[in-house]
Order: structure tokens, then C-alpha cells, then sequence
């Protein structure tokens, strides 16, 4: 059966989301489910505080496993409040309600611990007797030599070396204060540590949780699975869990008209209960008669596996010293076929928390509320068309990685789509690298060489992704790492290239970033010199009507020419060289001084010291005095002067004096410095 009407196609656009990327990440294929009650009060918290339950786990405090809590106070009805808190791998470990806490209390008998586990008798810390997901690959599970359990929670401490819990890693969370929901993403991990070392089982099962406090005492529990590997999962828990029986001490199966019945046994020796044989729900009290405060639970009847049933029954017993689990199990099971959870599919599934007064009270508000028809699972996955996307632009700072949202970049799908790879953005060390293995640091990921790992997105092949930058001239080609050729560049653009890798069904994706450096060419002229805009640059000036030859000497940022020409100036960066456009300089009214007035200049030649004898007073007199080579070495203004003495500065050679009168005559003449 598939429940298709549950579910809501992504058909966005990349701009028109306002919600964020986590928000779109962290989204499973449903819609949001019930409406919310405004008669209770919600509330939210990322902030540890002790919950007040007893955990027996002595090597480690709760502070190590807490993650959120959700809270749902109803005034009116105290029985109907509660407090869930979340584990860092996404499951629920503690539900408070009325009648305490009801998750067990993780116990286990010394007798039971090896001496090879790190964990000591905490080796199961918030693992094991919590509400959460699991998967089996039955062809590879083959007890005791080779445990393959997928959990949602985390790994038990099993091997010397584990001597801190590890739970499942988040990869996407999101808190939705308006709908009163909180969404997580884990990779759910292989449990038994001491199996992997020989088998070397791997995990690549995404788990997605979304929790809603609906209120009226329901909690809604969304829940999906996307395999992205090779493995075959055709056994699930969804979910597996349990009760404290200090607390919740009685078990109640519903039946199809709604009725209920007491229920109890050994866990293992209880019968298998298929669930269209009841009323799709079932209850817990700490009254046989269930007339106190209860839990229970709202579930599909009927499913689109092979199979929908549960087992339940006590797997400890509290007058027992040698077995003193305050635990009744409860486990939901389901039977995918090859094709159902296999590389490139997703189960969904949703079920309902129900807190109230009383069993009775707990069946009243399934029925009104119609939970059992608004539970489902469906084996649907979504093509890649019908979820929305996210592009990025993927940068790096040293060995750092950092993503920016960006519509021309690297295109991904935000949740999984059928036969689809997720991408992850790692770190370790100081270090990250984008990848679709999330062992790419290690290939056991709970040993703490992977810190941190991040979902970005999903895409067609598993990929990894570079960044490169690059620099080239304003005006050249470049060849990029898919072999593409752009011709003229003139702007800095991010390019993204796909290509095959070496190794064999991987793409290597390349952020190559390109600088394009664009000399600053302007030249401003004054007069008769000319000045290079562009600064921190090296300085060449070239003479245009001689082949652009190099005008010896002429390498500062002005240049002022002995005679008239046409110049330009070459400027480099220390990469890039490039030239301006020429310039003509005319010298108009420069004349030599035996074709104007009678002027003097003496001693000619000189040691150092000069006079010029203008031969009448003038108003304004300008001088420019240049080098042998033509460069400007000494510049006066002078006012009301008929004589003009300087000292000439420089070596010995033909100089040039320039006057410009305040007739607007121009005089140049040459004279000796020995």
C-alpha cells in the first residue's frame, strides 16, 4: 500500500525559499500531519539540565547523551503533559510524563561486560533501551561472529580502545518554532564495534526524525530511512524501544474495535503480534486495570513491506539480582523486500506518543483523533525533479572549506531522491574535504579522527569535490580542469568542472576560481609630462615611433620628454605586464634661443653652478632642468627675475633647460656639467 496522499513535492524554485537550507534538509517526504492544539503550552530547549531519572550508567554523566528536549504542558490535564529528551543521535532517551520516567534505565550486569570493553558496565550508554531506529542486512547478519545492527542512537563500547560513547553523527537539524517541531538527520552507525574489526561492516543509512508536539497529550514521531550503499536492509525497527516497569508495569494490545487487553511475558517468548490484528494501538500503565496515568502508542495497521508486527515482553526482572533490566521491550518490525530499501530507496513511516489520565482515556484520544489512519509507512522515493535544490559555492581558506549559497554553483537536491549520493562537507584536525564517504578520514567512524561531518545536499554519482584558484591576465585564455577553454578573459568568475576521477564511479567536482588582474593603463598628461594612474607597479616608458624601444632611464611612475614623440608606458605587477595606449606630446613653442631673444648662460661648461640671463625681467618664469637621459631633475617657478641661478644636480653630460615665459614663449637650450 502506498500512502501517496501523505506526501508533498518540492517544486521550488532556487530563489523562492525563504526557509532555510537546514529547514529543506532536514525534511522528509510528508506533509506536517495533525493540526496543532493552542491549548497546551510548548516549549524548547538546547540547554542541559539534569532530568531528574535515574540512569544507572556509572561511567558517564547524561550531560554526554543529551542533545534537546521538548516540552508540552496542558493545565487542564497534567497526565496529558510531558518532556522528551533527545539524544545526540536523534532518538528519544528520556519521556517524562505523569508517571515518571518511562525509559528504562540502561542497566547492565557486571557478569555480562568483557574485559575488552572500553565501557566498563556502561558499555551501552543511551544505545540500546531507547526509542529509536534500526536496520539489518539479514544476509550479513550472522550472530555471534558478525552483528549487523544499524542503530539510530550510537555504538556500544565494546573494544579497548572506546572509552567515550559515540553516537550516530548529526548531520542536519532544524528547530521549527512555529510548527512546534524539531527535525535531526543522523548517520546511523554499525552498533557492535567488536564485529567491525572482522567483518569491516560499513554504514550508509541516513535516519530523519521529526518530532511535533501536537498537544492534547500527542506527540507526532515522523521518521524516514535512505540507504546510499550496496547493502540490501530487509529487517527494521521502527522503532525499536521500551519501558521502565518501576513505571509503566502493565502491557495493553488493542484489538479491531478498539478494546484492549492485559498482556504480559518474557520478551523472546511472547508471541509475534500482527498488527492488522488489531486496533493499531497499544498502551502502558502501572495499573493492571490501566486506571492510571499512561502512554501509549498509535500505529499503522498496515504497511507496505512484507510485514507488520511487534514483539514485546519484560527482558529483565527487578527480583532477579542477576538480571535486574527495568526494561519491557517494545519492537515494531518490518520486512522491506530487495527492492525496497536497497542503494537508492527511502522507507517513511509516522506514529504517535499518546500520554492521558488513564488507558481509557489514552484509547479516547487515538479514536477522536483518528491516529491510527493518520500513521502510515510507504516505500515511496521521490525523482530527482519532484524534491527542491540548493546551489553553492564552495571556497577554502588555507585547509578550511567554507559554502555560500549561490545560484550559478554546484546544484544539489535537498533531500535524497531515488538512486541519489548524499555530500558531506568533513573535518578532522584542523582539516575538511567534501566528500560522498563519510569514512574519508577514517574507515571507523567512531575512533574521533572524523569531527564533524555536514550534509550539503544530494547528487547523481558519488563525487568529491576541490577547490583551486587561479590568476591570469585581464585579455588571456584559460583551460580549466575539464579541459573547457575560455578565450579573452576579462572578469573574475568561479567555474565548476566535472570529471572522471581515477578511481572508478567517482566524480571529482573542481571549484576553480579565477582572478583576472587589470593593470590600471590610464595615462594623465600635463603639459609636457606625462603620469602612470597605476600605482605599486613597476614603470617602463616606451618611445612608439621606434618600435616601442625602451627609453633608457625612463622607469618612474612620471615622465616628462626631452623633445616632441608619441609614448606609452609599460606597467607590471610582477605577473601581468601590459602597456598603455601612446600618447602624443607636442612641445609647441619650444625654440632654440639663437632663433628668439638674446639670452646668456654661464659658465658654460659648468662645474655645478649656472645663470641664465634672460636679457629683460619677466613676471613668471618656469625652468625645467633635465639629465642627459631625459629625466626631469630639477623643476623652479620663479617670479619678477631677470637672472635664474641653480645648481645643477647629477653627473657630468649634456643637460636640457626648458623655460616657459610669462609671454607664453618656450626656450630650450643645451649646455655642459662637467
Amino acid at each position: 500500500m502506498k500512502t501517496v496522499h501523505f506526501f508533498i513535492f518540492f517544486l521550488l524554485s532556487f530563489t523562492s525559499f525563504g526557509q532555510s537550507v537546514d529547514s529543506l534538509l532536514c525534511t522528509p517526504y510528508i506533509n506536517n500531519g495533525l493540526a496543532l492544539s493552542n491549548s497546551n503550552s510548548f516549549g524548547f530547549t538546547g540547554t542541559y539540565s539534569t532530568s531528574g531519572s535515574i540512569w544507572a550508567v556509572d561511567s558517564f554523566p547524561e550531560s554526554a547523551v543529551f542533545h534537546a528536549e521538548l516540552e508540552c504542558t496542558n493545565l487542564t490535564d497534567t497526565t496529558e503533559s510531558y518532556v522528551i529528551r533527545i539524544g545526540k543521535g536523534g532518538n528519544i532517551y528520556s519521556f517524562r510524563g505523569a508517571f515518571g520516567e518511562s525509559v528504562p534505565p540502561q542497566w547492565r550486569n557486571p557478569n555480562w561486560v568483557q574485559s575488552t570493553y572500553g565501557g566498563g558496565t556502561s558499555y551501552a550508554p543511551w544505545v540500546d533501551e531507547v526509542w529509536q531506529m534500526v536496520a539489518v542486512d539479514g544476509t550479513l547478519n550472522n550472530p555471534p561472529d558478525s552483528s549487523y545492527f544499524i542503530h539510530q542512537a550510537g555504538v556500544y563500547l565494546k573494544t579497548p580502545e572506546q572509552t567515550e560513547p559515540f553516537y550516530s553523527p548529526i548531520v542536519a537539524e532544524y528547530y521549527n518554532e512555529v510548527g512546534r517541531s524539531y527535525s535531526i538527520v543522523n548517520w546511523g552507525q554499525q552498533a557492535h564495534t567488536e564485529d567491525l574489526l572482522n567483518t569491516g561492516f560499513t554504514s550508509s543509512l541516513l535516519y530523519y526524525t521529526r518530532y511535533t508536539v501536537v498537544g492534547d497529550g500527542i506527540l507526532q514521531v515522523d521518521n524516514m530511512m535512505y540507504n546510499f550503499g550496496d547493502d540490501n536492509i530487509n529487517f527494521i525497527n521502527v522503532p525499536w524501544g521500551g519501558i521502565r516497569n518501576s513505571s509503566l508495569d502493565h502491557f495493553f494490545i488493542s484489538d479491531p474495535s478498539n478494546n484492549y487487553a492485559l498482556e504480559a511475558g518474557l520478551y523472546g517468548q511472547t508471541p509475534v503480534i500482527q498488527t492488522s490484528s488489531t486496533g493499531g494501538w497499544v498502551a502502558w500503565s502501572d495499573n493492571a486495570l490501566g486506571s492510571s496515568a499512561s502512554i501509549g502508542m498509535a500505529h499503522p495497521t498496515a504497511t507496505s513491506t512484507n510485514g507488520n508486527v511487534f514483539r514485546y515482553g519484560d527482558a529483565g526482572d527487578l527480583t532477579n539480582p542477576n538480571n535486574l533490566r527495568d526494561y519491557h521491550v517494545f519492537e515494531m518490525i518490518r520486512f522491506p523486500s530487495q527492492e525496497q530499501l536497497s542503494f537508492g530507496t527511502a522507507l517513511s513511516f509516522r506514529f504517535y506518543y499518546v500520554l492521558g489520565e488513564n488507558v481509557d482515556s489514552v484509547k479516547s484520544t487515538i479514536v477522536e483523533h483518528g491516529l491510527v489512519s493518520a500513521s502510515f509507512d510507504s516505500d515511496f522515493t521521490p525523482q530527482k525533479l519532484d524534491v527542491d535544490s540548493v546551489a553553492y559555492h564552495i571556497h577554502s581558506n588555507g585547509s578550511t572549506l567554507t559554502t555560500s549559497i549561490n545560484e550559478e554553483g554546484l546544484m544539489l537536491q535537498v533531500t535524497p531522491y531515488l538512486n541519489s549520493y548524499p555530500l558531506f562537507l568533513l573535518s578532522s584536525a584542523g582539516e575538511q574535504f567534501i566528500s560522498s564517504d563519510p569514512y574519508h578520514y577514517s574507515p571507523v567512524a567512531y575512533d574521533g579522527t572524523t569531527e564533524n561531518i555536514k550534509l550539503l545536499g544530494f547528487l547523481d554519482n558519488q563525487s568529491r569535490v576541490a577547490v583551486r584558484y587561479d590568476t591570469i591576465c585581464s585579455g588571456e585564455s584559460y583551460t580549466f580542469p575539464d579541459g573547457s577553454l575560455q578565450v579573452l578573459v576579462m572578469e573574475n568568475q568561479t567555474h565548476l568542472s566535472t570529471i572522471n576521477s581515477v578511481q572508478a564511479d567517482w566524480d571529482s567536482i573542481v571549484f576553480t576560481h579565477l582572478s583576472v588582474v587589470d593593470l590600471d593603463l590610464d595615462v594623465i598628461q600635463t603639459g609636457d609630462n606625462l603620469e602612470s594612474v597605476a600605482t605599486g607597479v613597476e614603470y617602463q616608458w616606451l618611445n612608439c615611433q621606434d618600435n616601442y624601444a625602451e627609453i633608457l632611464s625612463a622607469d618612474g611612475q612620471n615622465f616628462t620628454p626631452v623633445g616632441s614623440g608619441i609614448y606609452s608606458v609599460e606597467v607590471s605587477d610582477g605577473e601581468c605586464i601590459d602597456t598603455s595606449a601612446c600618447v602624443t606630446v607636442n612641445l609647441v613653442g619650444l625654440i632654440s634661443n639663437d632663433l628668439s631673444r638674446t639670452i646668456t648662460c654661464y659658465p658654460n661648461p659648468t662645474s655645478g653652478n649656472l645663470t641664465i640671463n634672460l636679457g629683460t625681467q619677466f613676471s613668471e618664469v618656469r625652468l625645467k632642468l633635465l639629465d642627459p637621459l631625459g629625466k626631469l631633475v630639477l623643476e623652479e617657478h620663479c617670479s619678477d627675475r631677470q637672472w635664474i641661478e641653480f645648481y645643477v644636480p647629477g653627473a657630468a653630460g649634456m643637460y636640457t633647460a626648458q623655460l616657459v615665459l610669462d609671454d607664453g614663449k618656450a626656450i630650450q637650450f643645451k649646455f655642459v656639467k662637467e
